[in-house]
């Protein structure tokens, strides 16, 4: 296997892994739901994973100058070569997850009470931590903003209580909307105006397609200031289950505020993570644009075979390998997650898993070989055509 090599799993090692995606669907089924890439993991990564096999190289990381702080560096220079903007590696941290860093953002930055405003759709995750830290969750819709009243008229400008934080998923996952750089910059208007920290996540930044206009909030004037961003390596080289995020403090006090949290509570990232993540941003660009170049051209199929079918609608994706499908008028019912897994016999993300207003939505990870992809639209066309 070469570098840059883009290889397809077989079905039948898919479905020996352990991980959530193949291993709890049975074997009529075609398994379209939880993110994760049915491709095999960039040669690189697999050399870095095979070296701490050898040396048994399972200790702890080494947070004074070892690859924690390598990977700092890897991170700034991989931001100034694929998007245009140069962080300072003294202000990079590692966690083992987005979500872990988020939580300890919440706690960082809000008290019990407080507002804290997302998007919804959202990622069910993101309100729970929000919810059971004791914050209120404001939803908003996802949509590009033109000037700071339209997030005041959408966030319910006249309430008593404060508004902390603002969580931006950008790219943004389940609609694959990127937000484009004006409503970045309203974004930073607000929360100056509020006193409130943005947390973005970008976890699909390496997911974008060709002329997305994706922008890293940490490269935003105004907004870098009062920003953290985390993102990873887990979704664009199919890494989850290694435990490693990266996180840009736009200014030494927003950094200084994080800080002050226990280090075990805001770190964990694992070694064997952080080398995987090393070889991923170093040496895998190769492999990245070969999959984006599989994700575009599944996009193009997927779209062209579900769009007519009745009562069916979505928008087309500006980056991350999802189809957020809209089948409220079609003959999915009003579990449309269901129907497709006994009709179509293919497992889709619930709409509800991304709030409760979705429940006749679903989710489509096309992140798959083409063969399987056809068999997936063939099917799915065939149930919600009513065949």
């Amino acid at each position: 296997m070469r570098a840059g090599e883009l290889l397809a799993m077989p079905e039948e090692d898919l479905r020996a892994r352990t991980s959530i995606k193949w291993s709890r669907v049975p074997a009529s089924v075609i398994a379209a739901d939880i993110a994760e890439l049915d491709f095999r993991v960039a040669e690189p990564i697999l050399d870095a994973v095979r070296r701490a096999v050898r040396y048994s190289d399972f200790g702890y990381p080494d947070y004074s100058s070892g690859t924690p702080a390598r990977l700092a560096e890897v991170f700034a220079r991989r931001a100034e070569r694929r998007f245009g903007w140069l962080p300072d590696a003294g202000r990079v941290e590692t966690c083992s997850t987005i979500m872990q860093a988020l939580s300890c953002a919440i706690l960082a930055y809000s008290s019990p009470g407080d507002r804290i405003v997302t998007h919804a759709p959202t990622y069910r995750p993101i309100v729970e931590a929000i919810e059971a830290l004791g914050r209120t969750c404001v939803m908003i819709p996802v949509r590009n903003l033109g000037d700071v009243s339209e997030l005041d008229s959408a966030s319910g400008r006249l309430a008593t209580t404060p508004i902390r934080m603002i969580v931006l998923c950008n790219p943004h996952n389940p609609t694959g909307h990127v937000f484009d750089r004006r409503t970045l910059q309203v974004i930073g208007e607000f929360a100056c105006r509020e006193g409130a920290v943005v947390f973005s996540d970008e976890i699909y930044h390496d997911l974008v397609y060709e002329n997305s206009g994706f922008a890293s909030a940490a490269a935003v004037d105004g907004l870098r200031q009062r920003s953290l961003v985390f993102t990873a390596a887990s979704k664009g080289f199919g890494t989850p289950g290694l435990r490693c995020a990266v996180g840009y403090f736009g200014s030494p006090g927003v950094h200084d505020i994080f800080g002050r949290l226990p280090w075990h509570l805001r770190g964990g990232a694992s070694l064997l993570g952080v080398n995987a993540t090393i070889a991923a941003w170093e040496s895998c660009d190769d492999w990245l644009d070969a999959l984006r170049d599989q994700l575009a051209a599944n996009l193009a199929a997927a779209a062209g075979r579900l769009s007519g079918l009745p009562g069916v609608r979505f928008g087309l994706p500006r980056a991350t390998y999802f189809l957020w499908l809209d089948v409220r008028d079609s003959a999915a019912g009003g579990n449309p997650a269901h129907f497709l897994r006994t009709r179509a016999r293919v497992a889709l993300q619930p709409g509800d898993s991304f709030g409760s207003d979705f429940t006749r939505f679903a989710r489509l990870n096309f992140a798959t070989p083409p063969g399987r992809l056809a068999a997936i639209l063939d099917r799915l066309a065939a149930a919600l055509a009513g065949e």
